[in-house]
């Protein structure tokens, strides 16, 4: 039997995140592209990696910022994955829709190890659903990514693009380019450190920026934990933050 049969509270924080009560003011905000990595789950296991943090952007508004990524192994190759953002206005005490919800396939199309490095190409993508106020429909998002490893180090470049659903009062539909820088180190057997850059390029010619670096814990087969700073501009202006992550680990499939 699958977990979600198992586990309602799953099913609660989908279904909240999609009927989050929103602001026509927060569909123009926008969302803060993280870059993806090629790490791939196991057949038959999952990592749901939940952040919240509290972000100040250039209106000078506080944002509680929940958001989850929900990793399923499909095979050692295909990773069936769900992203969704959503966020609280400390001022107003609003939820707010940070992004609409991703539902995405990564495919490792190629990999070669050799004896102190390894390297992978793969791609990720998949359909977005209309979450936020004032859009209907969907768009599509999709991402290819290279990646290297060598003795204590992973770095991973993103490129790829997104068109989001329409706008129902303007007919738009926001369409951008994306790309990413994510880096690792492994600090010993339990912590590494992990800086990122991430571009977003709007098709109305704006250029997001945001920085971001990560001190992880692994802690085995229960997950990871991490905290992290973040930096950088949206159009809105300066946007700075500390966010507070944990990614368990369980089976979602019965293992043969």
């Amino acid at each position: 039997m699958w977990p979600f049969a198992r586990s309602p509270r799953l099913w609660l924080i989908l279904a909240g995140l999609l009927l989050l009560p929103v602001s026509s003011e927060a569909a123009r905000r926008r969302a803060t592209f993280f870059p993806k990595d090629l790490d791939m789950e196991e057949a038959g296991d999952a990592e749901l990696d939940t952040r919240v943090g509290i972000l100040r952007t250039g209106d000078a508004s506080n944002i509680v910022v929940p958001d989850f990524a929900l990793d399923l192994g499909i095979s050692r190759r295909l990773e069936l994955d769900l992203d969704a953002q959503a966020g609280m206005d400390l001022a107003t005490g609003q939820w707010l829709a940070q992004d609409q919800l991703w539902i995405s396939g990564k495919h490792m199309i190629w990999d070669q190890h050799g004896k102190t490095e390894a390297w992978a190409f793969g791609v990720q993508q998949g359909p977005r659903f209309a979450v936020m106020p004032n859009t209907w429909g969907f768009g599509y998002q999709a991402l290819a990514m290279t990646s290297i490893r060598a003795l204590h180090w992973q770095g991973v470049v993103s490129l790829g693009g997104f068109i989001d659903p329409q706008d129902v009062n303007t007919f738009h539909r926001p369409v951008g380019a994306l790309a990413g820088l994510d880096w690792s180190f492994d600090l010993n057997d339990d912590w590494d450190i992990a800086p990122s850059l991430a571009f977003t390029l709007h098709g109305e010619g704006n250029v997001d920026a945001v920085a971001t670096v990560d001190l992880e814990l692994d802690v085995g087969k229960w997950g990871s934990t991490r905290v992290g700073v973040m930096g950088g501009w949206q159009d809105s202006g300066r946007v700075v933050g500390l966010e507070l992550g944990y990614a368990p680990r369980f089976a979602f499939l019965p293992k043969h």
